[in-house]
């Protein structure tokens, strides 16, 4: 069993992470969060889900497991967007070039919660 996750700047549904998911059966929750609307990376007014969790299909499907997946999310609490302006509803970044905003990251971070069963 095993859990991939991080910023692969990619989405989804690019053709590489399509084919990387079927050559190594591999599940991605993330596929069903980003929408037009809603993602980890805003780039140009275009909202990216570069910010993954992929697991095996192993980890889901564990019978003699402690565990079970039960969600994957977006975490994008209002304290970590922009407040204001612009970018109102963006990620709050740390910079933007070189001057010092204050902020998180410029991009969301991703969760999954996983149900112990006992």
């Amino acid at each position: 069993n095993y859990i991939i996750m991080g910023d692969f700047n990619d989405n989804p549904d690019s053709p590489s992470m399509q084919s990387l998911m079927q050559m190594s059966n591999l599940y991605n929750p993330s596929e069903q969060l980003g929408s037009p609307m809603r993602g980890t990376a805003n780039y140009q007014c275009e909202w990216n889900m570069f910010d993954q969790i992929i697991f095996s299909h192993n980890f889901l499907n564990y019978e003699k497991g402690t565990h079970s997946f039960t969600e994957a999310n977006i975490f994008d609490r209002s304290y970590l967007t922009e407040p204001r302006g612009k970018y109102k509803g963006m990620p709050f970044r740390t910079f933007a070039g070189r001057k010092y905003l204050g902020g998180y990251s410029d991009h969301f971070p991703v969760y999954i919660q996983l149900k112990y069963n006992e």
